[in-house]
């Protein structure tokens, strides 16, 4: 989808996107689907974690991904000046926590690029249940005017065949501020599977709190 934006974020949000445990995480492989510019995989790799990242943006070059950052950034401060003037993390200016963000993910993905697999949804390369867990961010039903009930249920089980578990965030249209119209049928499709909805401490304002846990059937 070319309107995605490029901001990413960093492991403290991931902590409260999915309401990470690092002392659950110990030993686990971990797979960041959709992981755009994010500073997850670097920084837990740093934390001595395992984790690999993908996302279809990781078939062009550094300086490319840094080109298309900052047209991101100023996409995004032309339409949604106000929020970024308001909103702080860990201290800072939003833009300046995204733009520390990106500087962490830049750094690792021109040091250790094996760790950032081009690849895509619904068709990842990867092997059966190679990864303990799989996150995937704001992607899946943010975007449900963009992808279709179809996609999202050949997302989820791609997803579910190279994860043990899966964790979805959010369940949320944000922009409409509530559950997506997808995520009923979601439910019922993976009926057959551990699945279960939980509220989580990020976007406690806006109250779009809530990920999907999905655990594979298979042993």
């Amino acid at each position: 989808m070319k309107s995605v934006l490029l901001l990413g974020r960093g492991l403290s949000e991931y902590i409260n996107m999915f309401n990470l445990k690092h002392d659950e995480l110990a030993g686990k492989r971990i797979l960041d689907c959709a992981a755009g510019v994010s500073s997850f995989r670097s920084e837990m790799k740093r934390k001595g974690f395992d984790v690999t990242a993908v996302d279809p943006i990781y078939s062009r070059k550094p300086d490319e991904l840094e080109n298309l950052a900052e047209e991101s950034f100023k996409r995004h401060r032309r339409s949604h000046c106000e929020f970024f003037r308001d909103i702080k993390v860990k201290g800072l200016p939003l833009e300046d926590y995204r733009r520390a963000v990106f500087r962490e993910f830049m750094s690792d993905y021109r040091e250790d690029p094996s760790g950032y697999i081009a690849g895509e949804l619904p068709h990842l390369p990867f092997s059966d249940l190679q990864f303990d867990l799989v996150l995937s961010a704001n992607l899946l039903f943010l975007y449900e005017d963009k992808l279709s009930y179809r996609f999202h249920v050949e997302a989820v089980r791609e997803m579910l065949r190279v994860g043990r578990e899966v964790r979805i965030f959010p369940v949320t249209n944000i922009h409409r501020r509530r559950r997506s119209i997808y995520i009923e049928g979601i439910l019922r499709e993976f009926a057959d599977h551990e699945i279960l909805i939980r509220r989580v401490p990020y976007h406690e304002e806006t109250g779009c709190n809530e990920m999907l846990i999905i655990k594979s059937i298979e042993s």
